[in-house]
């Protein structure tokens, strides 16, 4: 008998303990909430890229066209942008020009890493070669950049000193502010 009122008072303690009831986050017993859900940054273009601009310290260059961005706010405080440009392996260069990103050898098709991050608008056989930059804002080292250009194959200027500047070259660039630790 003893052992059964000890049992049920070791259980007991147990459940109280571990906060099986609800409580709101941060107080003792509570658990964790789900994060919130994330939500869309309502502004123009030209609000959206010169606030990506700002937070990744990459610049898109005079030249290109066809912009598109999406952004939003993860947990409410964290701005994450996704973009998509036209431009020239010159602009390209521009872009993977800035401070602290390490350039990454040609490949034909871009890498898995890069599909978890991007939505491709170009197939695989219409590219030709690809090239990934990524690396840390170096005045914000929280702001993680990661840019894809893709050159289309039928994109390529032909002729001896092919590549050149002129070459059709689309860009994706993802900037996200991590967390504090």
């Amino acid at each position: 008998m003893n052992r059964l009122a000890i049992g049920i008072v070791a259980g007991f303690t147990a459940l109280v303990l571990s906060g099986c009831g609800e409580s709101p986050e941060g107080e003792p017993g509570g658990g964790d909430r789900p994060a919130p859900s994330p939500s869309p940054i309502d502004a123009d273009t030209d609000e959206l890229q010169t606030a990506f601009e700002e937070q990744s310290g990459l610049v898109i260059p005079d030249n290109a066209s066809d912009l598109e961005i999406e952004a939003q706010m993860l947990e409410g405080t964290r701005p994450e942008y996704t973009l998509r440009f036209v431009t020239t392996r010159g602009g390209a260069e521009v872009v993977c020009d800035a401070d602290n990103l390490g350039v990454y050898a040609s490949q034909e098709v871009p890498g898995d890493e890069e599909r978890q991050v991007f939505d491709y608008q170009e197939s695989d056989e219409e590219i030709g070669d690809s090239v990934r930059c990524d690396g840390s804002n170096p005045r914000q080292p929280r702001v993680q950049r990661l840019v894809s250009v893709v050159f289309p194959a039928d994109g390529f200027q032909e002729g001896p000193d092919a590549p050149d500047g002129e070459d059709v070259a689309v860009v994706y660039a993802h900037s996200i502010l991590w967390p504090r630790r």
